[in-house]
């Protein structure tokens, strides 16, 4: 395999981006039906939960051609949580997106007439530490880190609820491929099994000093997809007459593998909860983050290198740089990729068929493109082109036929569109629509008053990535008369000022 960090600007929120989960896109024709339909791999849209409470959701597409066609609105900034967002979780059977902060409570996003808007609220004050949809997408599994579980309906009825007395708290839970049971981790190294029903079946120790991070399987978080033979997808694609045929999503295993991570950076490759000779890898990863690829062959391990030095008071692990390290389904290592950044990435997750996986780290968003398969001399060719030119804007000084110009500057076209303006550009951005039809959304906010500028003052913020980024600021200047001085909102106010004049 191959895998490398995309070219381009670094993509940017306001804040630290804590969790993150991707779903492909569905045709409109189709958004109304409660049925698994088909989905179009190579677009699709991104959730991001930050630290200011707000759920970001922003369009994404592999097919690296510009001149495709995106909805007109690329990117929601979804707000109503009071505390930093730790957890997103898809939907995609049932096109929702549920959303969880620190404080416990919990949303049910749905998107209607192009808004999302809320249609479920859980808040029980008691954090929340894991949330998974069933695989068939009607029931979801809360956790709580005061060991209360829940199980419900879509629609939010209560199946079922219990009490689990433990001495540690509750870090994650999930549903068996088959729905029929549930798995609960413990900060102690335990594992609790209990079934659809919520009665308890097992209580086994997976490790006596080592606490469990997450558990999961190597198998589709949904089960089944519309079998259609088209390859794209688009708003204007029209279902058969007589419905979709529903095919479960083939996986390369034949029996699925359950995953255990642990604090240490131990990862357990086990073929059940009661596997007594699991296959153990040693990522050497601090505060590792562990997803599976959606198709279950590929396990992605991201964390910070440790390595152990000598002191005074004795030996201890020292940070060294982020790393994300690519494992099969045997345990065996594939794949180490140089992480862009020397921060720890607080979230990863796959997208698009598996082809890009995206690296959260701080405030910065980072899209890795992934080849499965041995990469050839063309694919290096290019990402070596494109790390020696860094900008896009240089590739015109290079003499390259035609056919190759196009590969190559396929490189440069990013899988999330960056609709960030240039800060030595700001007044074209402001003063031209964007290319293509979509419309950016704006928030406006009053800020304090200003003595270097007199008077309130009012910034215009672009939204992106579930942050603001700051475009234009202004000031009344006429109680009277609606005018107004219109400035950078990076400069003091005393250059770059227009004067317009607001006809009410």
């Amino acid at each position: 395999m191959f895998a490398a960090v995309e070219q381009g600007l670094v993509l940017c929120s306001d804040s630290n981006i804590l969790c993150m989960s991707w779903k492909g896109r569905v045709p409109k024709s189709e958004k109304e039906k409660p049925v698994c339909r088909r989905r179009c791999y190579e677009e699709g849209w991104l959730a991001i939960g930050n630290g200011r409470g707000v759920v970001g959701v922003t369009f994404t597409a592999s097919h690296c051609k510009r001149e495709r066609n995106t909805p007109q609105r690329i990117n929601f900034n979804l707000r109503g949580h009071n505390s930093e967002v730790v957890l997103v979780r898809w939907n995609e059977p049932f096109q929702k997106l549920a959303t969880c902060d620190a404080d416990g409570g919990i949303f049910v996003w749905i998107q209607y007439e192009g808004r999302w808007s809320v249609e479920l609220v859980n808040d029980r004050g008691a954090q929340v530490s894991d949330f998974t949809w069933s695989h068939d997408g009607t029931q979801a599994l809360i956790s709580y880190r005061d060991g209360f579980v829940l199980v419900g309906s879509v629609s939010g009825q209560r199946h079922w609820s219990s009490e689990i007395n433990l001495d540690s708290q509750i870090t994650c839970g999930i549903w068996t491929p088959d729905d029929q049971q549930v798995l609960f981790g413990t900060a102690d190294g335990q594992v609790i099994v209990m079934d659809c029903h919520g009665r308890m079946l097992a209580h086994v120790l997976l490790h006596e000093s080592d606490g469990i991070l997450g558990i999961s399987w190597n198998y589709p978080s949904f089960l089944v997809e519309d079998s259609s033979e088209s390859d794209t997808d688009s708003d204007d694609y029209s279902p058969p007459q007589d419905g979709p045929t529903i095919y479960p999503i083939p996986i390369q295993n034949s029996k699925p593998v359950l995953t255990v991570s642990f604090t240490s950076g131990d990862i357990s490759m086990m073929n059940n909860y009661d596997d007594l000779s699991p296959t153990v890898i040693h990522s050497g990863l601090k505060d590792a983050v562990v997803q599976w690829s959606s198709q279950g062959n590929l396990l992605a391990v991201a964390g910070m290198e440790k390595e152990s030095q000598l002191y005074e008071s004795g030996s201890l692990p020292v940070m060294k740089n982020a790393a994300v390290k690519f494992y099969n389904n045997h345990g065996e290592h594939i794949y180490t990729l140089e992480s862009p950044t020397q921060r720890l990435i607080t979230a990863i997750c796959w997208g698009h068929r598996d082809s890009r996986l995206f690296l959260a780290s701080g405030p910065a968003l980072y899209v890795v493109r992934v080849e499965h398969r041995i990469a050839n001399l063309q694919l290096l060719c290019q990402q070596a082109i494109a790390v020696s030119l860094r900008d896009e804007k240089d590739f015109s000084k290079l003499t390259l036929p035609p056919r190759l110009c196009s590969y190559v500057t396929a490189a440069f076209v990013s899988t999330i569109k960056p609709p960030i303006p240039d800060p030595n550009n700001m007044r074209d951005f402001v003063s031209y629509p964007t290319a293509g039809n979509e419309r950016l959304h704006c928030t406006m906010k009053r800020t304090e008053d200003d003595p270097e500028v007199g008077g309130p003052c009012y910034t215009l913020y672009l939204e992106y990535l579930g942050g603001l980024v700051p475009i234009l600021k202004g000031r009344r200047i006429s109680k009277l008369r609606p005018e107004f001085v219109i400035m950078d909102p990076k400069t003091d106010g005393k250059a770059g000022m227009n004067r317009i004049k607001i006809e009410a």
